[in-house]
């Protein structure tokens, strides 16, 4: 074999590593070194070694207790894949138009395993530290937008039910969290109170690919002292998010899903 093959051999071989460790991360799933030398039979020194490589590239971040996580750079790789930015600019004007009229901030939600990834942001609203990061990647039950995407995603629903055998504190919003879920199939529409920060309600609908399958969601969020009652916008709501979706499916012939 020749050298330059060779090296070609070990840039593979690298790059094969990387995606092993990047793939320990599917769903949003944070993990600690000894987590990753499990799944992916890789050595204590190597892994350290690649976690630092990628930390630096901005491809995997470090959080509290040891643990790591998926970074911004491939949030943003995620965000510009061709599939999320046609129905981010297919989106658009509907999301301009809610937000015009409700004065709230307006999200457009994905689903990225057991996350939501909120693909875009249309808002009036200057944005702090805190309102930044939420409009990038939380877990689906943490948040109005992403418990619609939950509601309508059973796999992501039993993945939920399996990390809750291991988290007392999932444990134990589980049932409400089932309830809530119910309802959102119900009516079609989720009302969430104090969400994600206090005095803050989100009236999020889903929108749905032609096949009836959940692709996003539409989510309004503002302060109680704007709308007292979250329920005299539900209809707009609801109006964006079927319009989205009727677009969506004249439009795309599935290819947004």
């Amino acid at each position: 074999m020749s050298e330059d093959v060779e090296r070609d051999d070990g840039k593979r071989s690298v790059l094969g590593r990387a995606f092993d460790i990047l793939d320990c991360f599917a769903g949003g799933t944070e993990m600690t070194v000894a987590g990753i030398c499990e799944r992916t039979a890789l050595p204590p020194a190597t892994v350290h070694r690649m976690l630092a490589a990628l930390v630096e590239w901005g491809g995997v971040e470090r959080v509290e207790r040891g643990r790591y996580r998926l970074g911004t750079r491939i949030w943003r790789l995620g965000i510009g894949a061709p599939q999320v930015r046609r129905l981010r600019e297919l989106a658009q004007p509907y999301l301009v138009d809610l937000h015009v009229v409700t004065r709230g901030t307006v999200y457009l939600g994905v689903r990225d395993g057991t996350d939501a990834i909120f693909a875009d942001r249309i808002t009036r609203v200057k944005p702090t530290a805190k309102s930044t990061r939420a409009t990038r990647r939380m877990p689906l039950q943490s948040t109005g937008g992403g418990r619609v995407l939950l509601a309508y995603s059973d796999d992501a629903w039993a993945r939920l039910q399996e990390d809750a055998e291991h988290s007392p504190d999932l444990a134990a919003v589980l049932p409400a969290l089932r309830k809530e879920l119910a309802e959102i199939r119900t009516t079609g529409v989720g009302i969430s109170r104090n969400d994600g920060l206090p005095g803050r309600t989100t009236v999020a609908a889903p929108v749905f690919g032609e096949d009836a399958t959940i692709v996003a969601s539409v989510a309004v969020s503002f302060p109680d002292t704007r709308i007292a009652d979250p329920r005299t916008i539900v209809p707009r709501v609801l109006m964006t998010a079927r319009a989205i979706s009727a677009d969506l499916s004249r439009r795309s012939g599935g290819e947004l899903r």
